[in-house]
């Protein structure tokens, strides 16, 4: 089959701007002060997708650009129907109103409706192409996804990760590690997600091999990786990687704490809370929860009265360490200072007066 070569080399040449199109989109929908930037990059593309025959001269019209950012902002704000509405009331549509409206369609849960204009659109472009690879990986349609993969002329590093991500996600790590193996051009997202994806299958050991070959690491693969040991138990491979880590955030070191807590290593999740440079309500509420946990009730609620913000969940785990231990005056006093109260707060008090109250009391918390 004859190819013309000037539309191959234009092709290649625009794909870089498509790429970055998307996000130009979504900054001139959040920020009205930038579309005259995106109206100026919207035009660079268009001309360039002119080249090709994907377009023509009315669709660079400001008229088109100007509904494009209409249905992106609508749909940002959850305005689906009215995002709709324009764009069926629109006289001409281009390649990047077709794609617009299927990322609306996408980012509010509405798979269906993006199938079916995805079917209708004129012309595939890597925006779309790629935004739907994403939406059938994210519903578990892998080989849906793989379709569309395989069909498209031109494959980004962020259409070859979704996939690789959506293998993993759905327990096909062979056929994920062979597609990463593939891909001609990694990015740090794309390490990562490996690695990630490793982890959650309970592949320690292929995750750390992984990890070792990342050209740079992000703070989400360290994390990821330290999490994947934590969460079997491996609590001192944990701390060396924790250790070395160049940079930890508050994620980090709560998932450290949660670790040593879970590992009743309780001298060491108090050592690494007392040294944690900026605790968050996450690192208050695991302490508690997880000295609660423990059987370590007085501890617990000597770290509870210092929070500066207290969450249900931290409220509910003192309740319940109080029930446990049988001290129903101490968990009624808590359950009357609750704010607000929850179904787990209610059910913690009738099931702690069945045990520990007075006959009837129980019902009386019903009431």
């Amino acid at each position: 089959m004859f190819i013309d070569n000037r539309i191959v080399c234009t092709t290649m040449a625009i794909m870089p701007l498509l790429r970055h199109y998307r996000h130009v989109l979504k900054l001139s929908a959040a920020y009205p002060c930038l579309e005259q930037l995106h109206h100026s990059f919207y035009s660079h593309v268009k001309q360039n997708l002119g080249a090709v025959g994907k377009s023509n001269t009315s669709s660079t019209s400001y008229g088109v650009y100007n509904h494009n950012v209409k249905i992106s902002r609508l749909g940002s704000s959850g305005r689906v129907k009215q995002a709709r509405k324009l764009f069926d009331e629109m006289s001409q549509r281009d390649s990047v109103t077709y794609s617009s409206m299927i990322t609306v369609y996408l980012k509010n849960n509405d798979l269906p409706r993006a199938e079916t204009l995805f079917r209708e659109l004129p012309d595939r472009n890597i925006v779309a192409e790629s935004a739907m690879i994403d939406g059938y990986v994210k519903a578990g349609r892998v080989d849906e996804a793989r379709k569309i993969f395989d069909e498209m002329a031109e494959r980004n590093v962020y259409s070859w990760t979704s996939l690789i991500s959506g293998y993993f996600k759905t327990g096909q790590v062979d056929e994920g590690s062979r597609l990463f193996d593939r891909m001609p051009v990694k990015n740090v997202v794309s390490w990562t997600t490996v690695v990630l994806g490793y982890a959650q299958n309970g592949l320690i050991e292929q995750a750390r091999n992984v990890f070792n070959l990342m050209p740079e690491r992000n703070v989400f693969a360290w994390t990821a990786l330290i999490k994947s040991y934590v969460d079997y138990g491996q609590i001192d491979e944990a701390f060396n990687l924790f250790h070395e880590m160049p940079q930890q955030n508050p994620y980090s070191w709560n998932i450290m704490i949660l670790g040593c807590l879970n590992e009743k290593r309780i001298h060491a999740a108090i050592q690494l809370f007392n040294v944690m440079p900026q605790k968050n309500a996450v690192s208050w509420t695991t302490m508690v929860t997880g000295l609660a946990r423990n059987k370590m009730t007085k501890l617990a609620r000597e770290y509870f009265d210092q929070m500066p913000n207290k969450d249900i969940a931290a409220w509910n785990a003192m309740i319940t360490a109080y029930i446990d231990e049988g001290i129903m005056a101490e968990a009624t006093e808590l359950f009357d200072l609750m704010p607000q109260r929850n179904i787990v707060t209610w059910n913690s008090m009738i099931d702690g007066y069945a045990r520990n109250g007075p006959e009837g009391e129980a019902l009386k918390q019903l009431g």
